[in-house]
């Protein structure tokens, strides 16, 4: 169970916080709108794909302590495809992410559009 609110944590991180951090520590240094933007739109990518290994090494750890992958079963692993609950987990990551940045784009962004088309 703690394997799994690792993950669900991993993944909301990968989606949401990251982002976030980044978005603001970017706006710490720098008052550049310019520089801010190229910043965010280099690293943030980038510190993703370097935090992913981590989610992918979590979710075959917990493949291994559910014995869905047994020890001598390392060689077979790379033939087949296991998916194991880190699938699950990204794709809510996203929903929570799209959902707070509709919540934020519509009620907390300082001059919102009135019109959406």
């Amino acid at each position: 169970m703690f394997l799994l609110l690792l993950l669900g944590a991993g993944s909301v991180v990968l989606w949401v916080g990251i982002p976030f951090g980044l978005l603001w520590f970017f706006s710490q240094i720098t008052d550049s709108w310019n520089r801010h933007f190229l910043m965010s739109l280099v690293l943030i990518p980038i510190a993703m794909a370097l935090f992913a290994p981590a989610l992918f090494w979590l979710n075959h750890l917990y493949l291994r302590v559910t014995g869905v992958i047994r020890p001598g079963d390392e060689e077979e692993e790379r033939d087949r495809h296991l998916r194991g609950p880190l699938e699950f987990f990204l794709y809510m990551g996203m929903v929570a992410a799209l959902i707070a940045l509709t919540i934020w784009f519509f009620f907390y962004a300082k001059n919102p559009p009135e019109i959406v088309w």
